[in-house]
């Protein structure tokens, strides 16, 4: 596989572990902005699945939306106390 390879949501959804209806509301939240397709498809390339990685863990590690979107906004104190409980 390339890694310039473009996935479609369903796709994507399976790599990451997560509903495509996770992916929607990532997108809804603006935590990832998937590119689009010529005829308006969602399609997630590399940085999107870097980026879409990242929510999962970082949801994994119990961060809320909101917490997440501050951290990648550059605000990394909710991500202190989240590493620590781990």
């Amino acid at each position: 596989m390339s890694s310039n390879r473009v996935l479609n949501p369903s796709e994507a959804a399976r790599r990451l572990g997560v509903s495509t209806k996770a992916l929607r509301l990532y997108e809804e939240r603006g935590l990832i902005a998937p590119v689009r397709t010529a005829a308006g498809w969602r399609a997630y390339g590399p940085e999107q699945m870097t980026r879409a990685a990242e929510i999962v863990a970082l949801r994994k590690l119990g961060l809320s939306l909101a917490q997440i979107a501050r951290v990648q906004g550059g605000e990394p104190e909710g991500l202190e106390p989240a590493l620590a409980a781990h």
